[in-house]
């Protein structure tokens, strides 16, 4: 199992709501995030039995992110050409652009710690 002790809670709470998407809820998926998983380092029920500690809907998360990237694709139709990510925690965005987002400049900023150990996975 990963060493998840720099991710800040925020951003486990987070990357367990899209992975719990990703295997619970049903087609059509709003929200298509295969690599939260991965960068989790989690089973299958170890995510499922997270997730039941949450507090919140899956549902508000992945809309809120679904939302901001539909948001996002607007505006490189409209000529942006770079990204700022505050507080990215485990954010998968620049690993999973396609399209025409895929040519924007992706910066994200965390705790260097954070940075460090999203690298390393």
């Amino acid at each position: 199992m990963t060493d998840l002790s720099p991710v800040t809670k925020t951003a486990l709470g987070s990357a367990i709501m899209r992975a719990a998407h990703r295997l619970q809820d049903g087609e059509p998926k709003i929200f298509g995030d295969t690599l939260a998983q991965r960068l989790l380092g989690l089973p299958d029920e170890e995510i499922i039995r997270r997730r039941s500690f949450l507090p919140m809907s899956t549902s508000i998360w992945i809309l809120r992110g679904r939302y901001a990237e539909d948001r996002l694709a607007d505006a490189v139709a409209h000529g942006i050409t770079q990204y700022l990510i505050l507080g990215a925690g485990l954010d998968t965005f620049a690993f999973r652009a396609r399209g025409p987002v895929s040519s924007l400049r992706v910066f994200e900023v965390d705790t260097p710690e954070l940075q460090t150990w999203k690298r390393n996975q």
